[in-house]
């Protein structure tokens, strides 16, 4: 236990310290040096972190043959994810709001699911307000470009100031439960530390390009911290040989999600969509059911 917080100690020192210098990298190049790097980034760890759902659905419980089990899991994740896609063809505007709504519980679940409050109702509207905060922060730095993303992806034109008013709502929301779900002394501690994140958040994305600003929050706060508990908790501890083990047990799906991008890529290319619509739309297809995955890992690890 005791090496396990040493680690987490380390893990957010490092954290900081690539925040930095990331940020420092936003001011020296330009915005086509970031897209590359934006890229390499989530290629490998953004990618990786999701990997590795279907070893985690295997080694939590999954009854009757294990060949026949792990062949229906792959083909109903397979299926998950191809109707994730055909929701974003069809009611493009509907797939779009869930994957926010989707995405913004899951950073929030992430990051606040080591601080037990009083109410786990109160809990997941915690993490789903907070995720609304931190992605809010970026649309609102980058609201010209993400309006013209999703006009790309839905045909929707949204209204100008809607980024505004739900990054206000969301974090009225978001102070409101963190108060009400902790004690007094908790929620000062906690507070404080975060209203400096979000304003170190704030500095990355004003600064950094809206690829490399989401990627230097998804990369360094999000996948690496979730990467080292999937380890934790598929492995018992963080080691050089648990990493090896979850490498192994993800790299064929990781090079399968990289194929099937690279494939859109090819085929749509010289389409009108764009590569950041692409690229989003593709990154909400593989997000709906890893938040599912995710979400009962922790809800397992509550229950031993």
């Amino acid at each position: 236990m005791k090496n396990n917080r040493w680690k987490s100690a380390e893990l957010r020192n490092a954290m900081m310290v690539s925040t930095f210098f990331f940020l420092w990298l936003a001011i020296f190049f330009g915005e086509s040096v970031e897209e590359v790097l934006a890229f390499t980034l989530i290629f490998s760890f953004g990618i990786l972190h999701g990997a590795n759902d279907l070893e985690i659905l295997r080694r939590k419980g999954i009854g009757g043959n294990q060949k026949r089990t792990g062949l229906s899991i792959l083909a109903a994740y397979i299926g998950f994810v191809g109707l994730s896609a055909l929701l974003f063809y069809l009611l493009p505007i509907l797939a779009l709001s869930l994957f926010i709504a989707f995405s913004a519980y899951h950073f929030g679940e992430q990051h606040w699911v080591k601080r037990k409050g009083n109410s786990k109702r109160l809990q997941k509207l915690l993490y789903l307000t907070y995720g609304l905060v931190v992605l809010f922060l970026l649309f609102y730095a980058h609201r010209a470009e993400v309006s013209e993303i999703i006009y790309d992806i839905s045909g929707y034109a949204p209204p100008g100031d809607w980024i505004a008013y739900i990054l206000f709502g969301s974090f009225l929301l978001f102070l409101t439960l963190a108060f009400s779900n902790f004690y007094i002394s908790q929620f000062l501690r906690y507070i404080l530390r975060e209203l400096l994140l979000l304003g170190l958040f704030f500095v990355v994305f004003n600064t950094a390009s809206l690829l490399w600003a989401f990627a230097i929050y998804f990369v360094v706060w999000h996948s690496i911290p979730s990467l080292a508990d999937q380890v934790r908790l598929l492995y018992g501890n963080i080691s050089l040989k648990s990493g090896k083990k979850y490498l192994k047990a993800s790299a064929i799906y990781w090079i399968g999600a990289l194929f099937t991008l690279a494939l859109a890529f090819m085929f749509l290319k010289d389409s009108e969509y764009g590569y950041l619509p692409l690229f989003f739309s593709f990154l909400a297809a593989i997000t709906f059911p890893h938040v599912l995955v995710i979400t009962r890992l922790y809800g397992n690890q509550d229950k031993a």
